[in-house]
């Protein structure tokens, strides 16, 4: 059974990232080959929809009933919440960055220019970014094309959720992903915590209605992943047509992104509880603050006797520690959520839709034992 969720939750991960992670990577290496405080507004620009879709995820699936369980009841469920990333969301204003690097497009005729996120249907970007050295335009320290999108604009997320029925109308809930692994290229993790309290039973002339329930709900979850990058010297020598010396290429074999994603979530939940089907839906709010990271050591240019040349002298270590929240839709957000669940005997599946900044479908399949 842990290896058939374990699948589960591996292929929906790499379901959406399987192209980033070999396409989309090498092109964020060359970003890195730019001036740093460019790096710092690019990348972020262009990982924005994921980032999003990731903390509308995690605020999604944490219940499909107003009802706690009993004392020492239980429930464990596999759910999936599917994000849809706006239009709006899949691309973005370059110029509006104000980078140092200069800005050009051959396919739009001036300023502003726009190239896709990671969300975006364009495979390949027409937005270029060059830094011209003192020798001139025609010998730059670093150019390339910012990437094109994976033509994946619904981002998935599984989650593994077990609720236990405490005493008071109470019930806790605890979500957890242990570290998983793909192809050494992408790990995941994911923990999270969530408190349900009935409030039905506080208030006089509902505390006895039939099949209503009303409860309170607070939840926490991160998630983390780490994806491995492989920019190396030879890349942005390709790429600037410039000699290459003293490379230790060891140095570069430890590249890293690492997104950190921390969502917050309180709802005021309601739900009819009939005998095969429960109609449930919640109201409230969330907030995510997104940590984005790039870790290791990435080749740069510079000049040395007259000439550009790629050395291990003009590398960059660790270039990016920044926080995505004022980017990635981090102030809170409203959600309304509404949802269906049916029960056969001890098995359980419901399926709900989210509206919030980005909307969220989310199904699961669970066994439950009041």
């Amino acid at each position: 059974m842990i290896k058939i969720v374990k699948f589960s939750i591996l292929f929906f991960i790499c379901l959406f990232s399987m192209e980033f992670t070999r396409g989309q990577l090498k092109d964020i290496g060359a970003i890195l080959s730019g001036a740093r405080s460019d790096a710092d507004k690019l990348i972020p620009a262009y990982l924005k929809p994921y980032a999003s879709a990731f903390g509308a995820d995690l605020s999604s699936g944490w219940y499909n009933t107003a009802k706690p369980h009993k004392l020492l009841g239980f429930d464990l469920t596999l759910s999936v919440s599917a994000a849809l990333v706006p239009s709006s969301d899949k691309t973005f204003n370059v110029t509006s960055l104000k980078l140092s690097g200069i800005t050009t497009n051959n396919s739009q005729s001036g300023p502003p220019y726009f190239s896709p996120t990671v969300a975006s249907s364009s495979s390949g970007s027409n937005t270029s970014i060059s830094y011209p050295s003192a020798l001139g335009s025609n010998f730059p320290l670093a150019k390339f094309s910012l990437p094109g999108g994976t033509g994946l604009g619904v981002v998935p997320a599984p989650v593994l959720q077990l609720g236990i029925g405490l005493v008071k109308g109470t019930e806790i809930d605890f979500r957890y992903m242990p570290d998983l692994s793909f192809e050494k290229d992408l790990s995941v993790q994911l923990w999270g915590l969530g408190l349900k309290h009935s409030i039905k039973q506080w208030i006089p002339g509902i505390s006895m209605a039939p099949f209503f329930h009303l409860s309170v709900f607070l939840g926490y979850t991160q998630f983390k992943t780490d994806v491995n990058i492989n920019y190396q010297p030879s890349d942005l020598k390709s790429a600037i047509v410039v000699d290459t010396v003293n490379i230790t290429p060891s140095l570069y074999s430890n590249q890293q992104l690492q997104l950190l994603v921390n969502n917050f979530t309180g709802n005021i939940v309601a739900s009819f509880d009939l005998p095969v089907v429960t109609f449930y839906g919640g109201v409230g709010l969330c907030y995510t603050t997104t940590t984005l990271k790039v870790n290791g050591k990435y080749p740069g240019a510079g000049i040395q006797d007259g000439a550009v040349v790629v050395s291990d002298n003009y590398s960059v270590t660790n270039p990016i520690n920044a926080s995505m929240t004022s980017t990635s839709g981090g102030a809170t957000k409203p959600r309304l959520n509404l949802g269906v669940k049916f029960t056969m005997a001890v098995i359980t599946f419901h399926v709900d839709y989210t509206k919030a900044n980005y909307n969220v479908f989310t199904a699961g399949l669970g066994i439950s034992f009041r």
